[in-house]
């Protein structure tokens, strides 16, 4: 099980990769869409959790780019963010998002948890 992490948070990136390592699945992160494409491309992971809010970056946009791309295109997605806005939700269903999760939300083991049910679904 592989996990492509696109966040910009150090600590973020720390805290949910650590759960997931602990949890047997392993993650590659990108903190931008260029390094998030090119990773997702020759990577082809089984699933992509974003962010939305990456410093000066959408992860929207960077998803639809994922999206229109014949390669990576059918790769499932989860936004995890604290951006909880009903536009950029109603975008990111429109874009076929398995699920758009709040991290306030949500503990890191019940994150790992709804990324193994996603990909052993897939």
């Amino acid at each position: 099980m592989k996990v492509l992490f696109i966040e910009d948070d150090p600590i973020q990136i720390m805290i949910l990769g650590t759960k997931m390592k602990m949890e047997g699945i392993s993650y590659i992160s990108a903190a931008n869409g260029n390094d998030a494409i090119k990773l997702a491309m020759a990577e082809k992971p089984n699933i992509i959790l974003s962010d939305i809010l990456l410093g000066g970056e959408n992860g929207l946009d960077i998803i639809e780019k994922i999206k229109k791309d014949k390669k990576i295109k059918d790769i499932p997605i989860i936004i995890f963010t604290n951006y909880a806005d009903r536009k950029a939700m109603e975008r990111a269903e429109e874009m076929g998002v398995l699920e758009y999760i709040i991290k306030s939300g949500v503990t890191p083991k019940k994150m790992v948890e709804k990324i193994k049910g996603y990909i052993e679904k897939a």
